[in-house]
């Protein structure tokens, strides 16, 4: 299994339900999800273990106690990028690995599908109100508890735009609070854990 990218040290310093999450979800990332570009230093399995912190770290403030709430986000940050066929803007990588993720749970009946997390992935590389939109017609009364998963995880994964360069995350763009909150946290890991 390939060393993941945050150092245990920094892992054990994590609250214990961030932590346990963590450890979790980022080894069965690196034991079972295939990348389209496996090798990115952009859009990788190293971008997707951070998203998955930020995600985590987040999903526990916001979803306190919820472990299908969080359950979600893991299964979206660790799949979400999974599918990319180039760097760029590449409009659809979300619906390809929304695919991919059904498809494995499929053959993998271990991993419990999450709609709500196919639903988060497939719209995550599209404006809020198209993915609003979408997840308000697919989960109707349930609508506003899947809107708000999808929202802190876009903000997880804008949190890592610092490795973008030192502009590329404008905290105007974000759409929580919590999320401002972690702008410095996540460019300190992003420093820590690139080459």
């Amino acid at each position: 299994m390939k060393n993941m990218v945050i150092s245990p040290k920094l892992v054990r310093a994590l609250p214990p339900e961030v932590g346990t999450w963590f450890r979790r979800w980022a080894e069965f990332m690196y034991q079972h999800v295939e990348f389209g570009l496996p090798e990115s230093k952009i859009h990788g399995m190293g971008h997707c273990e951070r998203v998955l912190l930020y995600a985590l770290m987040l999903g526990v403030e916001e979803f306190a106690g919820d472990e299908k709430a969080l359950e979600v986000l893991a299964h979206a940050a660790v799949f979400h990028d999974s599918r990319r066929e180039e760097e760029g803007r590449d409009t659809g990588h979300g619906a390809r690995a929304a695919e991919y993720y059904e498809g494995y749970c499929k053959e993998h009946p271990e991993l419990v599908y999450r709609p709500e997390a196919a639903c988060v992935m497939r719209y995550h590389d599209r404006n809020d109100q198209l993915g609003e939109a979408a997840i308000t017609e697919a989960f109707g009364h349930d609508a506003s508890l899947v809107c708000a998963l999808y929202r802190v995880f876009k903000d997880a994964d804008a949190l890592d735009r610092w490795r973008l360069g030192p502009r590329a995350l404008n905290l105007n763009y974000l759409r929580t609070d919590r999320a401002a909150a972690l702008a410095g946290f996540s460019r300190k890991m992003v420093a820590l854990t690139t080459v």
